[in-house]
């Protein structure tokens, strides 16, 4: 199952050769491209890099900046892409209400998100991080077992993503401890009134069209909402014919409240980048 949902990767790529350009830049009022709302357009010199970006937003082409990720978790996070470009301009757009990214693996998508969640938190726009994640294991893997301790002990092993970025579990706890953040299952969201919060949904690829929708239910005044996931690495065969993620993607596509874009590139480490060397769909 891809990510890409009828071609929409949250933005399109214009060669500056384009015959639509002067026009373009005679008045950005002008949707010359035809792109939805929240919809990014990248313009591109013949050489491959980058001349400019803009978004389609509120009846105008808005310059994109390249935004620089501060926080005391995890330091300074520069885009390595355009793609992250784009991730980080969603994720700090105010505007921008529910946010999604895909992509595969090591594309950024976690360590982006953390990194806007962390920073947006340090300057009190929100109080916490409520991390929601469907404790799916991976496909054909036996089960461990009843895990030890209280409700935050046995999440806590499903929010390891959170600890590699901030440093381990002693940092994970501490954060919990501190109130900054809050590990909650999925099973347990009904009835959630979460204001003032970043909702952040892990692994949104083991997601039912119901469970995106109750996730969205639960986001009050004063709140956003994160989802991030691949839909090439889902686990169980309940997602295939009725996947979240790919509704989100489809149903909200050019609301004035959402954006989105889908992350290509590996930038883990080149070890990684052979993971999709095995992914025979693609061979």
């Amino acid at each position: 199952m891809k990510n890409i949902v009828g071609g929409y990767k949250g933005y399109i790529v214009v060669n500056e050769n384009d015959a639509r350009l002067p026009a373009f830049y005679t008045d950005f009022r002008i949707n010359h491209f035809g792109l939805l709302e929240n919809e990014y357009v990248i313009i591109e010199r013949n050489d491959g890099t980058v001349a400019d970006i803009r978004k389609w937003q509120g009846g105008t082409h808005r310059p994109v900046s390249e935004f620089c990720l501060k926080s005391a978790e995890l330091g300074d996070i520069r885009p390595k892409n355009i793609e992250q470009r784009i991730a980080i301009d969603i994720l700090l757009d105010d505007s921008i209400t529910v946010k999604t990214l895909t992509g595969g693996f090591g594309s950024g998508k976690t360590f982006l998100s953390c990194g806007a969640a962390f920073q947006m938190i340090n300057e009190e726009r929100y109080d916490k991080i409520v991390w929601v994640r469907n404790n799916i294991e991976v496909k054909n893997t036996n089960p461990i077992g009843a895990l030890p301790g209280d409700q935050t002990d046995k999440l806590s092993v499903w929010a390891m993503p959170l600890a590699d970025h901030l440093g381990g579990v002693k940092a994970l706890n501490l954060m919990i401890t501190q109130g900054k953040i809050e590990v909650q299952h999925l099973g347990f969201i009904r009835g959630r009134d979460i204001k003032k919060s970043i909702i952040f949904v892990s692994e949104a690829e083991h997601l039912t069209r119901d469970h995106a929708k109750l996730l969205l239910g639960r986001v009050s005044e004063g709140s956003i909402i994160i989802f991030e996931g691949d839909c090439r690495q889902i686990n169980s065969k309940a997602f295939e014919g009725d996947n979240g993620l790919q509704a989100l993607i489809s149903c909200l596509k050019g609301n004035p409240l959402y954006g989105y874009v889908h992350l290509t590139e590996s930038v883990r480490s080149d070890t990684a980048k052979l993971a999709d060397l095995l992914d025979v769909e693609d061979n």
